[in-house]
């Protein structure tokens, strides 16, 4: 299951170590790793990237859906600050966005209380038994999110659009269609007018 994988830390050098763990694990093929981000949330509730770690270097969409988490979070400041880090943030951001979900990233802030320091990833994992096996006993806050339900979500949202647009053009064409009847039926009774008053002068 492709899933958003946040982990939340009081302890900033066992979040450096949980980041570190999951690269290894994606390594030795437990779970597939396309990115993994670690920010902080300052004393002031400000939030900061620390470090950005991409399987892919062209970057991937696990890149953006990490960036527009930060951003959700930290706003447009987050944003810049995901550029920043070398993350994907254009034009697939509102789509990583939508991915990531703003109810998803109201979980993570109320998790996410200052002084504490997050790992967010985007993985792939069969189950969860593997990865909580590693970052629990490091005393983690773990929040998921399964990606593929937001693809069905977007799926059945991209259907009902089309459905009304759809919708829409039968309705103007059956406008049209009302239009032209009613101006070809205004016209034939205008020449049977004509043709009856014809007949009634003769």
């Amino acid at each position: 299951m492709e899933r958003m994988l946040v982990a939340i830390f009081d302890d900033e050098a066992k979040a450096d170590k949980a980041s570190d763990d999951l690269q290894r694990m994606g390594d030795e093929g437990v779970i597939a790793v396309h990115t993994v981000g670690m920010f902080r949330r300052g004393r002031d509730g400000a939030i900061a990237a620390n470090k950005i770690y991409d399987a892919l270097p062209e970057g991937t969409m696990g890149g953006a859906a990490v960036g527009s988490l930060l951003g959700l979070l930290g706003g447009p400041v987050g944003l810049a600050v995901g550029a920043a880090g070398g993350m994907l943030i254009g034009a697939t951001a509102d789509y990583a966005k939508a991915r990531v979900t703003a109810d998803f990233a109201q979980h993570v802030a109320n998790e996410l209380l200052p002084g504490r320091t997050a790992v967010v990833a985007e993985v792939y994992e069969e189950s969860t038994d593997a990865v909580d096996g590693r970052l629990q006993p490091l005393g983690a806050t773990i929040l998921r999110r399964d990606l593929s339900d937001v693809a069905d979500t977007e799926y059945e949202h991209e259907i009902a659009a089309i459905k009304t647009d759809l919708a829409q053009v039968k309705a103007e064409r059956a406008a049209k269609r009302a239009d032209r009847k009613a101006r070809l039926r205004a016209k034939t009774d205008t020449l049977i007018k004509k043709v009856e008053q014809k007949l009634a002068r003769d």
